[in-house]
């Protein structure tokens, strides 16, 4: 895994997070070895910036399955952003298949062929356009 940027947007002090959005981008290589790191990862950020436990739960979830899909199905690098704004954390990661993720019925033996299903049951939202597949969760913030 290359390193984690955090990105800040925001006039106020990173102490006064909610006030507004912060980001945490990386790159990694396509390896299913890096998922466990990558929820570490996520989960420390979401902490950080004060998302509700059981909210952070469901984001951590939904970035293990996406980037598990991207390292199995994509092409390449594949690239993580967490955004969390006042109401709303955002997943995306990124690869180089321009083939979109899509629902699929996994058999009762299959071992595969659930992630998606899983990210449509926790997400409030989420599409993939190709390289490309995200996921929201609205009203993410713990009371202050």
């Amino acid at each position: 895994m290359r390193s984690v940027q955090e990105d800040r947007r925001s006039t106020s002090a990173w102490a006064d997070v909610p006030a507004a959005s912060h980001a945490c981008r990386t790159a990694l290589l396509p390896d299913l070895r890096v998922v466990a790191e990558i929820r570490q990862v996520a989960r420390a950020f979401l902490r950080r910036c004060r998302v509700s436990k059981a909210v952070a739960e469901f984001v951590v979830l939904a970035v293990s399955e996406l980037v598990t899909n991207a390292v199995i199905h994509g092409e390449g690098e594949v690239k993580v952003q967490i955004t969390v704004a006042v109401d709303v954390v955002r997943v995306s990661v990124t690869d180089h298949n321009p083939v979109s993720a899509v629902l699929q019925e996994a058999g009762l033996d299959g071992e595969s062929g659930r992630g998606i299903r899983l990210v449509d049951a926790i997400s409030d939202a989420w599409e993939s356009n190709g390289e490309e597949t995200w996921c929201e969760f609205r009203e993410a913030r713990a009371a202050a």
